[in-house]
């Protein structure tokens, strides 16, 4: 009887360990095939990656003329106010686990961006530009093996089409002061569900 209970309970052990170590062989495959492979995936940066409605808010009470360098100094440097959207940025940290290079494209300019590349610098390694115009970001997705790019707007769909990578949408939040057309789906491409959270 305690042979018996011994037994079962070493075979069940020993099967949950082959279990583990056949999926950590898969992720080894996978990681060494993306990483062989230099494959990289790339995120727009407000409204697709985190909640920025705060950080924009605070600067247009900061500053009287909005888009000028001290504007977007404020914007950049109100990284504390923003939240990360949580299916988004899960995504991303599942892509960087299995080895792809993640890029994060900001619809702004750099002044004052330093401490927000290095808030990110753990996801994105070298991998937060600041493009300036919406339309800059298809030059950057061409530049890599990139083979998806998660925007909100119709701007960033266009983008990827143009780069030859899949663009997927990513929901905009209730609160969201986002630039640009924003029509869900009405250029073919997947939208991802519950993104706006």
């Amino acid at each position: 009887m305690v042979l018996k209970d011994a037994r079962s309970k070493i075979e069940k052990t020993w099967t949950t360990t082959k279990k583990f170590l056949a999926a950590m062989s898969v992720w080894g495959l996978v990681f060494s095939l993306v990483t062989i492979a230099r494959l990289g995936v790339a995120f727009d940066y407000d409204d697709t990656l985190v909640h920025s409605e705060d950080s924009f808010a605070k600067a247009a009470r900061s500053v009287q003329q909005a888009g000028g360098p001290q504007y977007w100094h404020i914007v950049n440097n109100a990284y504390d106010l923003e939240s990360p959207k949580l299916l988004p940025y899960g995504l991303a940290c599942l892509f960087r686990g299995f080895g792809f290079r993640i890029l994060i494209l900001a619809d702004r300019q750099a002044g004052g961006g330093d401490a927000l590349r290095k808030e990110w610098r753990r996801l994105a390694p070298k991998g937060f530009v600041f493009v300036g115009a919406p339309e800059n970001k298809h030059l950057h997705l061409q530049d890599g093996r990139f083979v998806l790019f998660f925007g909100d707007s119709d701007r960033d769909i266009l983008e990827a089409k143009n780069a030859g990578v899949l663009g997927v949408r990513v929901k905009r939040g209730k609160k969201s002061v986002g630039r640009g057309e924003y029509n869900p789906g009405a250029l073919g491409e997947q939208v991802l569900p519950f993104s706006e959270y």
